[in-house]
């Protein structure tokens, strides 16, 4: 008896579907989506609502006929998708996925790669991590891209660069290092002492 409820545990243990080991991190243009993308039969699916909703469209849900309209900020593009149907369409194209669009865990999931071919987005894929980076065509530029180019220019900022140039009778002294101009006989509380100083002989 006890092997037999052994056994009986065990068979349900491998039978149960386990979302940990198949949950995936998803990016929409730049943003962490709050839930979770699964793989499905070799297939990576990620959540509707999410994705698009980061990318300006609007999503509306029917209970009843378990279909999401999705609709672009211009509404130029209107996409429909039916929990279970094999096709879901694109204005009035119909595309087929690999996987059907379905509810996973109470969450409309739709295949990575239909995402990207239904906006016209960039889809990159970290097998390592299990992370879907999803970037329409429009977006801005991307979060570490602009981080970068910040710290850039905030080292390139802290350079302080003297240059003295004689014109006529004139001697000009500059440093810079900051977008602020002190000309002789002009003061102001709000201007640094490391900026630009003008000396008129």
């Amino acid at each position: 008896m006890k092997k037999l409820l052994l056994t009986a545990m065990m068979c349900l243990a491998f039978s149960v579907p386990t979302m940990a080991n198949d949950s995936v991190t998803v990016y929409s243009n730049g943003n962490l989506v709050a839930d979770k993308g699964v793989i499905v039969d070799g297939r990576t699916l990620v959540p509707v609502r999410g994705v698009f909703e980061y990318m300006g469209y609007t999503v509306e849900w029917d209970n009843d006929t378990k279909t999401a309209q999705l609709t672009s900020s211009d509404g130029s593009t209107v996409i429909t998708l039916t929990n279970g149907k094999d096709t879901f369409t694109i204005n009035e194209d119909t595309i087929t996925p690999d996987v059907p669009q379905q509810i996973i865990e109470s969450r409309f999931m739709l295949p990575l790669r239909a995402v990207g071919e239904a906006v016209n987005a960039q889809v990159d894929w970290n097998g390592e991590s299990k992370t879907a980076y999803i970037n329409s065509q429009n977006s801005d530029v991307i979060e570490s891209t602009t981080e970068a180019a910040t710290e850039e220019t905030t080292e390139s900022n802290t350079e302080v660069t003297t240059k003295t140039e004689v014109i006529g009778n004139t001697t000009i002294t500059s440093k810079m290092n900051v977008p602020f101009v002190t000309i002789e006989g002009i003061s102001s509380d709000e201007v640094p002492d490391d900026a630009v100083e003008i000396e008129v002989e």
